[in-house]
């Protein structure tokens, strides 16, 4: 649906969560590929998938604004560099070497790093109830992962896989930030497919660099039918709601919804697979929705 005629989102919290929910997916799939699909390939075909949807739903429009996109190329090639390439690739590359734990552990400082970067990047402040939001939903998270039990979250050491998880992390903080100076022409899917069309563009030498180490795609159908998932909706869904949620709202308020990520795979885990519901998981949740009550307060 495109956005009202004004250029504001009507719904900019709803866009927001439903970017926190599609993004889980891409947690528990990415997971679910270790060993099956290599980190770079994975992103690669998935993205190249992406491109392939895209392409004749968009290329009207991008045939319109082709003297734009001309101008405005390097913003789009970094987007797309930073949040295809680099975060999916560096993510895919550290769950595979790291515990579900540390990697949800890491993940959940997004918020804080969207925040930090939009403050040395742009000079955005930070208020007081917005740190007191991070930190509320951050803890909560922390309470969740750690199944309310501060030992596991004491005793966690960063290995090279938590490193990668890091990494992707402050480049998904980056990518966030600079999401203000895109084209505001170009928003919604043709703006998704002219990133992803740079992510895949600057993943293909790795993943040829990848190939080349021996790794290979081990998976059949169950990959087939991975990949699809992901470029439908954490690619397709995620972004294009998430993108809007930032033109909206702001880096730093749309990107404490991330923490909801985890509260939707362990929903999942749930209803899915029968794991009952613990104190510890209300306890965390409830410390999240008392952030976004905050978040959703605080001025853009």
């Amino acid at each position: 649906m495109p956005p009202p005629a004004d250029g504001k989102l009507a719904h900019p919290y709803l866009a927001a969560l439903g970017a926190a929910a599609c993004f889980s997916g891409n947690i528990v799939v990415g997971r679910a590929m270790q060993g099956l699909i290599p980190p770079f390939a994975l992103t690669f075909w998935r993205w190249l998938l992406v491109v392939a949807i895209l392409l004749p739903i968009t290329a009207p429009t991008l045939w319109r604004r082709r003297a734009l996109i001309c101008r405005h190329w390097p913003i789009l090639a970094a987007l797309g560099f930073g949040s295809v390439t680099l975060y999916n690739g560096f993510f895919y590359l550290g769950v595979q070497q790291s515990s579900a734990i540390n990697g949800a552990l890491i993940t959940s400082s997004i918020p804080l790093l969207i925040a930090l970067c939009a403050w040395l990047i742009a000079g955005d402040p930070l208020s007081l109830r917005q740190a007191s939001a991070i930190g509320l939903s951050l803890l909560g998270v922390l309470v969740i992962l750690a199944r309310g039990d501060p030992g596991a979250v004491l005793g966690i050491e960063l290995g090279t896989g938590d490193l990668w998880i890091l990494a992707a992390c402050l480049c998904w903080g980056l990518y966030s930030v600079l999401l203000r100076y895109s084209p505001p022409e170009l928003n919604g899917l043709p703006f998704l497919f002219l990133t992803s069309l740079a992510g895949v563009l600057t993943a293909l030498p790795v993943y040829a660099w990848e190939r080349s180490t021996g790794a290979a795609i081990t998976a059949g159908a169950t990959g087939a039918g991975a990949i699809v998932f992901l470029a439908l909706v954490p690619a397709l869904g995620a972004y294009s709601l998430y993108a809007k949620a930032v033109l909206a709202l702001g880096p730093t308020r749309a990107g404490i919804f991330l923490n909801l990520s985890p509260v939707f795979a362990i929903a999942a885990a749930i209803l899915l697979l029968g794991e009952a519901l613990q104190g510890y998981h209300l306890f965390g949740v409830t410390m999240i929705a008392l952030a976004l009550g905050l978040n959703a307060r605080s001025r853009k």
